[in-house]
């Protein structure tokens, strides 16, 4: 059962969404809903970008000649084929794909990724930002443990050293919650792996 709001054609909604090639990074926008899909598990919506929240660097690095889900058949794709020189503003780039040619850069959205308001989409996007920064945490300590690089620069012997050098780091943003770095750094047992991956 879906327990979101859902939204009809014709809606202007805030959504997240994320090129192919790197789905963690989430790109906020102001999008109008072109065509809808219902589903009972998990509607989408094509959408037509009306406005970016990111700055213009951040775009041209990380959105521009990403590959995006075009129609709900996925059949199609939609390609940010533009030259990085040509866009010195945010502006620039919204006219470029809100122009002429708006129609060859829709992109679907699962509606999870949709919200009504800025701030409840700046909340969504806050939370699973925090997820992928965790993420990346887990990662470095994963990295440095590794016992064939036990001589490399950065090296961690244990977890306790690690979370040292984490609350050094984080600071007062060093979060309080209860088990945080071993909910953080936990490794699932090699079966959990298999059972995954089934």
């Amino acid at each position: 059962m879906i327990k979101h709001k859902l939204y009809a054609k014709g809606e202007y909604v805030h959504a997240l969404i994320s090129a192919d090639q790197n789905p963690n990074i989430l790109f906020p926008v102001r999008a109008l809903i072109y065509d809808v899909k219902f589903d009972d598990v998990n509607p989408q919506y094509q959408i037509k970008i009306v406005k970016f929240y990111d700055n213009i660097y951040f775009l041209k690095k990380w959105f521009f000649n990403g590959t995006f889900k075009r129609n709900f058949d996925k059949s199609t794709k939609t390609k940010i084929q533009l030259v990085r020189a040509n866009y010195r503003d945010v502006n620039a780039l919204t006219e470029a794909i809100t122009g002429e040619s708006w129609e060859k850069y829709l992109i679907v959205v699962d509606s999870v990724f949709c919200t009504k308001t800025r701030a409840d989409q700046i909340e969504l996007f806050n939370n699973l930002q925090s997820f992928f920064i965790e993420l990346k945490f887990k990662e470095i300590f994963e990295f440095a443990n590794r016992s064939v690089y036990s001589k490399g620069e950065y090296y961690w012997h244990t977890k306790g050293h690690y979370e040292k050098s984490l609350k050094k780091f984080l600071g007062d943003r060093y979060p309080d919650r209860k088990n945080f770095i071993n909910e953080l750094l936990y490794n699932p047992e090699t079966y959990e792996i298999d059972s995954s991956e089934l």
